[in-house]
């Protein structure tokens, strides 16, 4: 993805079920950057389950190959019984990545790396074009073993974090306060520390899904407030998610205007400082205007 591209495309990740035929129909009408095809939490536990949402994955890309460029497939955890059937049926049915839950640390995606290169070899398809999403805050442990992603790794193209399996990991009642709908302070770490190591190994930070999918408000604020320190996208539970993610994660008029000025301010200068309103600016003022109007990076 060229960073123009990547500005100006949608920011937005919808999990979708892939043994629901009209979840599928439906996500594939929306607007979402990239549908995950959800193999894990959102389809039942059994082993007949997840051979019908594999089915169903198959089915629908087969049917839409098109939309191939867009799907990523949450597999299930890297121990589970399936997990090698789950990664084969993703690389056969074209899908551009796939989404790793679960994961506790680098080594696990250059488990997962491993699989997609056998699949990729047993599928005839280029080595190299699957890419990976790690979900890293799923356990304690993935979370102590955040600082560990300091360098880039081969296929892997975003960190996600979530709050409810880590909840239910520490064992705690509610991951936000009863009152303010905020995140409490445990999730606010996990959050803070995916943002952080996505940004230190050069992969998107993924924020969390918003799982009062009829608070447009609270989607609203979250969003707005999460993209300011610095999330570049977001994932969604559902299709009425989309449209209100990709407005929040759009800079406003008045952040664009801003950053105009600043471009402005920097032509001519023959060194790293210029002035604007008073204030000094210096190259990060630069960079972050840069980003804003989609010059460069995401």
């Amino acid at each position: 993805m060229s960073p123009r591209a990547h500005h100006q495309a949608g920011r937005c990740w919808l999990f979708v079920p892939a043994d629901s035929a009209s979840k599928l129909a439906h996500a594939g009408q929306s607007s979402a950057y990239r549908l995950i095809l959800d193999l894990e939490d959102g389809v039942g536990p059994l082993p007949e389950h997840k051979q019908a949402a594999r089915a169903g994955m198959r089915a629908w890309l087969g049917a839409h190959p098109a939309q191939a460029a867009r799907v990523f497939v949450r597999i299930n955890a890297l121990d589970s019984a399936g997990v090698a059937d789950d990664v084969r049926a993703a690389v056969a049915a074209g899908a551009a990545g796939v989404v790793l839950p679960k994961c506790e640390g680098p080594a696990d995606v250059r488990r997962l790396g491993a699989l997609l290169d056998d699949a990729e070899t047993a599928a005839g398809a280029p080595s190299g074009r699957t890419g990976i999403v790690a979900i890293v805050t799923e356990t304690a442990r993935g979370v102590q073993c955040l600082p560990d992603f300091r360098a880039p790794l081969p296929r892997l193209q975003g960190l996600m974090w979530g709050a409810e399996d880590l909840c239910a990991d520490l064992q705690g009642a509610t991951n936000r306060d009863p009152a303010t709908g905020r995140l409490l302070a445990p999730y606010r770490h996990a959050r803070d520390a995916c943002l952080i190591a996505a940004r230190a190994c050069g992969a998107q930070p993924i924020d969390a899904v918003y799982t009062a999918f009829r608070d447009e408000d609270g989607l609203r604020r979250e969003c707005i407030e999460h993209r300011a320190l610095g999330f570049g996208h977001k994932a969604a539970i559902h299709p009425a998610q989309v449209a209100v993610i990709d407005a929040a994660f759009e800079p406003d008029a008045q952040e664009r205007a801003w950053a105009k000025h600043v471009l402005k301010a920097f032509e001519g200068m023959a060194g790293g400082v210029a002035q604007l309103d008073g204030r000094m600016l210096d190259m990060p003022h630069l960079r972050r205007a840069r980003q804003i109007l989609g010059l460069n990076g995401p």
